[in-house]
């Protein structure tokens, strides 16, 4: 991403902090894979299993705390213990010392972020009485729509899901364990630039492919940028039985209900109603947990896809929609899509189509 995105997002959370009466917003991360999209928004730093900071004021210039680089300048290096293992505490007085630094000490800061380790906002309170410290939700709210730019490097990251694919459909032959097929799909990622991959549904397992066995490819990859992709298609080692065949167009079509809705000033609920809708007169139902939600620096953000979700729909969110049917299938998660919605209708990210893909026919 160039600096015109980066001064975008800046001026954008300063304005916000202004308008919430904000004197400065502490972003932290633990590096966590579902805990750094807020901090990676604001710094483009990337972290992994490492607490990072990011003091920014509402006028001056940000301080980041972080053994990794991104865009702020200053930035001040967490200790090292041994020479080379990253300090495991989490550093409350190198954050202490930055509010002061930046004068900052007696105003208002809201911390925002996924995790805020509980000794270090103790330490806050202790070492900084005049500061008031309150939640804050300013990034977690503008990261929800991607500009332009953002949304060129989710559509390439899309791209390299699908050569995934393209290179799984090659690879994947009776005879193989499931654990060749799901280290060869994470090798082409990887080659394609993956910075991290989730993929907690992908088969594990060291057992014999056969004839008549399925595959759930569903890898959920952190793009080049940092952006993750959802992505979920069905392979079948011969012809899949009638009823899981079944079962899995009735997800399609009801993702394709779903992804109908994707379009600005709708709902995350109506879309869930529409799932919902296309599954009436069958055995199953939307799942209760909801069957899909936004994407982007965090593999879950706002709107979901559950019926008590209100969040409107607007241009430029990246909606995945994977309808997850209860009662669960057993041999797939879910068909699942990323998808920009856009002021008429939505647009799929992926050119591969949702049919089984049914090798050794």
């Amino acid at each position: 991403l160039k600096m015109k995105e980066r001064d975008r997002r800046w001026s954008s959370i300063r304005a916000e902090l202004e308008k919430n009466g904000l004197d400065g917003l502490l972003v932290v991360t633990d590096g966590e894979l579902e805990r750094r999209g807020s901090f990676r928004y604001v710094s483009d730093a990337y972290t992994w299993l490492q607490y990072g900071y990011v003091i920014m004021p509402v006028k001056g210039e940000p301080i980041l705390i972080s053994s990794k680089e991104g865009w702020i300048k200053d930035r001040r290096t967490v200790p090292l213990r041994g020479g080379w293992v990253i300090e495991s505490q989490p550093y409350a007085s190198v954050v202490i010392d930055v509010i002061r630094e930046l004068n900052i000490e007696k105003g208002r800061i809201g911390i925002e972020g996924d995790f805020l380790p509980t000794p270090v906002y103790e330490e806050l309170l202790k070492e900084l009485p005049g500061a008031t410290f309150v939640p804050s939700n300013i990034v977690h709210e503008l990261k929800m729509v991607k500009s332009s730019e953002e949304i060129k490097v989710i559509e390439s990251g899309a791209e390299m899901v699908d050569k995934a694919f393209d290179a799984c459909i090659e690879f994947a032959r009776p005879g193989r364990t499931w654990n060749d097929v799901t280290s060869e799909v994470c090798r082409v990622l990887h080659h394609w630039g993956a910075e991290d991959i989730g993929g907690y549904p992908m088969s594990r397992s060291t057992d014999i492919i056969k004839t008549g066995h399925t595959y759930h490819l569903y890898p959920e990859a952190q793009a080049p940028g940092g952006y993750w992709m959802q992505f979920g298609r069905f392979l079948s080692f011969g012809e899949p039985k009638k009823d899981v065949r079944e079962a899995w167009e009735l997800d399609v079509k009801a993702q394709a209900a779903g992804a109908e809705k994707l379009k600005a000033g709708n709902t995350g609920g109506d879309v869930m109603r529409a799932i919902n809708e296309a599954l009436k007169g069958s055995k199953y139902a939307g799942a209760i947990r909801g069957s899909g939600h936004a994407v982007g620096l965090d593999i879950i953000e706002r709107p979901y896809v559950s019926l008590d979700d209100e969040t409107v729909l607007k241009p430029g969110m990246i909606v995945a929609i994977h309808p997850v049917l209860a009662p669960h299938p057993g041999s797939f998660e879910a068909c699942a899509d990323m998808c920009v919605s856009t002021e008429k209708e939505r647009r799929k990210l992926s050119r591969i189509t949702p049919g089984v893909e049914v090798i050794g026919r």
